[in-house]
C-alpha cells in the first residue's frame, strides 16, 4: 500500500513572530556582539602583552649570548693576537674577491 502523504498546516497568525519579538531578538544580539567584542579586545590585549614579554626576554638572552660571544672573542685575540690577525687578513681577502667579482 502506498502511503498518503503528509499535508503541510498552514502557519497560523500566532505562530509568526511579531514586530516586539524580533526587536527583542535584535536587542539581544547587539548585547551579546558587545560582549563578544569586549572578550575579543581583552585576548588580544593579553595576547599582545604575552608576546611584549616573551620579546623581551629574547632580547635580553641575545644580548647576554652576544656579550658573551664578544669577551670570548677579545681574550682570543688577545692570547693568540697573529692567528687574529692572519684570520683577518682570510677573511679581508676572501671579501675584496667576492665584492670585486662581477
Amino acid at each position: 500500500m502506498a502511503d498518503k502523504p503528509a499535508t503541510i498546516k498552514s502557519v497560523s497568525a500566532d505562530a509568526e513572530p511579531s514586530l516586539a519579538d524580533v526587536r527583542e531578538d535584535l536587542d539581544q544580539l547587539r548585547t551579546d556582539f558587545a560582549r563578544l567584542l569586549e572578550t575579543l579586545g581583552k585576548t588580544a590585549r593579553h595576547g599582545v602583552e604575552g608576546a611584549a614579554g616573551e620579546a623581551g626576554s629574547a632580547a635580553a638572552d641575545v644580548t647576554d649570548w652576544a656579550e658573551g660571544q664578544y669577551l670570548t672573542l677579545r681574550e682570543s685575540i688577545r692570547e693568540q693576537p697573529i692567528t687574529a690577525c692572519a684570520v683577518a687578513a682570510a677573511v679581508g681577502v676572501i671579501l675584496g674577491q667576492f665584492l670585486l667579482r662581477r
